[in-house]
């Protein structure tokens, strides 16, 4: 039953029965490569793209651009991976419908990206999977990331409105999800311009024709919902300090803790917002990020640990949520904002070490447990009265 104000989370591929709330998604990124020229897509496929960026090998798994090199802190248990791969795109869909992931968020980065192209792919597989698996259908939204707007990575950048008239026409399909006929979008913000981003949206789907779920708060500018990114709590960072985060058991649950009570309080709460549980993070070998702020020129890479002395990483992540639900089904006034999806953050982000997606050494024990939380917050769902 749903209980969020009648909202309902839809897509047309599952019709036939009715989704479950809360809905679990992973975070996907398609941007992994073997050899660049291998796979092919037919012209039909590759409609209204007047730019084709270079697809490079081995993409992400042993990257040199930006004078970075960029890897992987574990091996996937199928090993490493083209993401063009029907085979692969297989394997993840199975996988993660096992583990009661209804689908995946997929990181794009605009029209002219090499994502797009590989999203092209997945798309692909996504339908084969579908078509023969009608009773198991797999579902998937957009997280856009500002990037888009940059000529990096060898995109070719076009405006907002461009970019999403492309989705509009090419890549939202029957497995793509609804909240009450509008087409729901996450942002991964550079800056806070969200009124930005809606006035894109509007231009493209009418007015709030479209839900905008932005990131790690809830400015007012026309958003529907925010959900949290990996970060440690506020009072665990010393940006003045060589070693910037403090300390070594901290996992930022208390920051999100503050993040989902703090909706309540707003003078315009959002309509509902999208849960954030990780299972760790470590970019060590992403130094194009250490010194990301020009303000704080000291921080360097950051770690935050699968297993603490506090406990599980991923654990400590889920009962926060676990525990603001409990607090929304039993109506407390400081838990009114519904929270109906999940986000796992990330499913293959392999280069920041926050994966979930089964490995050669922690095999499928995150997604165990993802399952096991799941279900709990499925029970707690159902009783709100």
């Amino acid at each position: 039953m749903n209980h969020s104000h009648d909202m309902k989370f839809h897509a047309a591929v599952a019709e036939k029965a009715p989704l479950r709330l809360p809905l679990m998604f992973g975070h996907f990124v398609p941007w992994f490569t073997l050899k660049g020229n291998d796979f092919s897509l037919p012209k039909d496929a590759m409609s209204d793209l007047n730019f084709k960026p270079k697809i490079e090998d081995y993409r992400h798994w042993n990257d040199s651009r930006s004078v970075y090199r960029r890897t992987h802190l574990h091996m996937p248990a199928i090993g490493i991976y083209d993401s063009r791969n029907p085979d692969v795109i297989e394997w993840q869909i199975q996988t993660a419908l096992r583990f009661g992931v209804s689908g995946f968020i997929i990181n794009w980065y605009g029209k002219h990206s090499v994502e797009n192209i590989l999203t092209l792919h997945f798309l692909r597989g996504l339908k084969r999977w579908n078509d023969a698996h009608p009773d198991q259908p797999f579902l998937y939204f957009f997280s856009i990331d500002s990037q888009c707007l940059w000529p990096s990575e060898g995109k070719q950048p076009v405006r907002l409105e461009e970019d999403f008239a492309y989705i509009r026409q090419h890549l939202i399909h029957d497995a793509y999800l609804h909240r009450d006929g509008h087409p729901v979008f996450s942002v991964f913000p550079y800056e806070n311009n969200v009124a930005t981003w809606r006035k894109a949206l509007n231009s493209v789907w009418d007015e709030n024709g479209a839900d905008l779920i932005w990131m790690n708060s809830a400015p007012g500018g026309g958003e529907n919902a925010f959900y949290p990114w990996i970060q440690p709590d506020k009072d665990a960072v010393d940006l003045s300090s060589s070693y910037t985060w403090q300390n070594p058991d901290n996992v930022g649950d208390a920051w999100l803790t503050q993040l989902y009570h703090s909706a309540s309080s707003l003078k315009q709460p959002p309509e509902y917002m999208m849960a954030g549980v990780w299972p760790g993070f470590d970019d060590q070998l992403v130094s194009w990020a250490w010194n990301a702020d020009p303000e704080n020129p000291k921080i360097r890479p950051r770690v935050m640990c699968r297993e603490t002395t506090r406990g599980n990483t991923l654990e400590l992540t889920w009962q926060v949520y676990l525990a603001y639900l409990a607090a929304w089904a039993r109506h407390d006034a400081t838990a009114r904002v519904p929270v109906p999806l999940i986000q796992l953050v990330t499913w293959n982000d392999y280069a920041e070490a926050s994966t979930v997606e089964p490995t050669r050494d922690y095999g499928e024990a995150p997604l165990s447990i993802c399952k096991t939380k799941l279900d709990e917050a499925q029970r707690i769902w159902s009783q709100r009265k």
